[in-house]
Protein backbone atom coordinates (compact mmCIF):
# COMPACT_ATOMS: atom_id res chain seq x y z
CA UNK A 1 0.00 0.00 0.00
CA UNK A 2 1.22 3.42 -1.17
CA UNK A 3 0.85 6.71 0.52
CA UNK A 4 -0.32 9.68 -1.45
CA UNK A 5 2.65 12.30 -0.58
CA UNK A 6 2.03 15.61 0.13
CA UNK A 7 3.39 18.46 -2.09
CA UNK A 8 3.43 21.38 0.27
CA UNK A 9 7.17 21.03 0.68
CA UNK A 10 7.88 21.43 -3.11
CA UNK A 11 5.16 24.68 -2.84
CA UNK A 12 6.96 25.84 0.02
CA UNK A 13 10.68 25.65 -1.73
CA UNK A 14 9.13 27.52 -4.66
CA UNK A 15 7.01 29.92 -2.83
CA UNK A 16 10.62 30.43 -0.74
CA UNK A 17 12.74 30.63 -3.52
CA UNK A 18 10.98 31.39 -6.53
CA UNK A 19 7.52 33.84 -5.34
CA UNK A 20 8.76 35.93 -2.94
CA UNK A 21 11.99 37.39 -3.93
CA UNK A 22 10.40 38.05 -7.32
CA UNK A 23 7.13 39.81 -5.53
CA UNK A 24 10.01 41.47 -3.55
CA UNK A 25 11.80 43.17 -6.18
CA UNK A 26 8.96 43.77 -8.32
CA UNK A 27 7.59 45.63 -5.60
CA UNK A 28 10.11 47.25 -5.17
CA UNK A 29 11.10 48.47 -9.00
CA UNK A 30 7.86 49.48 -9.00
CA UNK A 31 8.09 51.88 -6.15
CA UNK A 32 12.00 53.01 -6.33
CA UNK A 33 12.66 56.34 -7.91
CA UNK A 34 13.68 56.06 -11.73
CA UNK A 35 16.47 58.90 -11.05
CA UNK A 36 19.29 59.69 -8.85
CA UNK A 37 19.44 62.58 -6.46
CA UNK A 38 21.48 65.31 -5.80
CA UNK A 39 22.31 65.34 -9.67
CA UNK A 40 24.47 62.49 -9.78
CA UNK A 41 24.67 61.09 -13.37
CA UNK A 42 22.83 58.05 -14.45
CA UNK A 43 23.88 54.49 -16.03
CA UNK A 44 26.66 52.51 -15.30
CA UNK A 45 30.54 53.22 -15.99
CA UNK A 46 32.21 57.28 -15.86
CA UNK A 47 31.52 57.51 -12.43
CA UNK A 48 27.67 57.31 -12.74
CA UNK A 49 25.58 55.26 -10.76
CA UNK A 50 22.29 53.00 -11.11
CA UNK A 51 18.99 54.28 -10.08
CA UNK A 52 17.73 52.12 -7.72
CA UNK A 53 14.93 51.21 -10.13
CA UNK A 54 17.41 49.68 -12.38
CA UNK A 55 19.79 49.07 -9.32
CA UNK A 56 16.27 46.19 -8.19
CA UNK A 57 16.20 45.34 -11.57
CA UNK A 58 19.47 44.37 -11.85
CA UNK A 59 19.56 42.45 -8.39
CA UNK A 60 16.84 40.56 -9.94
CA UNK A 61 18.73 39.39 -12.75
CA UNK A 62 21.74 38.54 -10.96
CA UNK A 63 19.28 36.65 -8.36
CA UNK A 64 17.51 34.93 -10.18
CA UNK A 65 20.39 31.66 -11.91
CA UNK A 66 20.96 31.30 -8.27
CA UNK A 67 17.44 31.16 -7.04
CA UNK A 68 16.32 29.25 -9.33
CA UNK A 69 19.44 26.13 -8.78
CA UNK A 70 19.03 26.18 -5.12
CA UNK A 71 15.77 26.17 -5.82
CA UNK A 72 16.07 22.99 -7.80
CA UNK A 73 18.84 21.48 -5.31
CA UNK A 74 16.08 22.03 -2.43
CA UNK A 75 13.75 20.28 -4.34
CA UNK A 76 15.88 17.45 -5.71
CA UNK A 77 16.95 16.69 -2.02
CA UNK A 78 13.71 16.71 -0.68
CA UNK A 79 12.45 14.16 -3.35
CA UNK A 80 16.32 11.81 -2.29
CA UNK A 81 14.69 12.25 1.74
CA UNK A 82 11.34 10.67 0.15
CA UNK A 83 13.16 7.82 -1.75
CA UNK A 84 15.32 7.21 0.59
CA UNK A 85 12.34 6.80 3.36
CA UNK A 86 10.44 5.15 1.25
CA UNK A 87 13.46 2.24 0.76
CA UNK A 88 13.88 2.38 4.09
CA UNK A 89 10.23 1.86 5.06
CA UNK A 90 9.82 -1.08 2.74
CA UNK A 91 9.47 -4.66 4.35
Amino acid sequence: MTMRKSPWPYVVIALLFWALPAVVIAGYASMAPTHNTGGQCEGIGFGCSLTPHDGAILLGMMAAPVLLVVGLLAMGLVALSRGVRDKRDQP
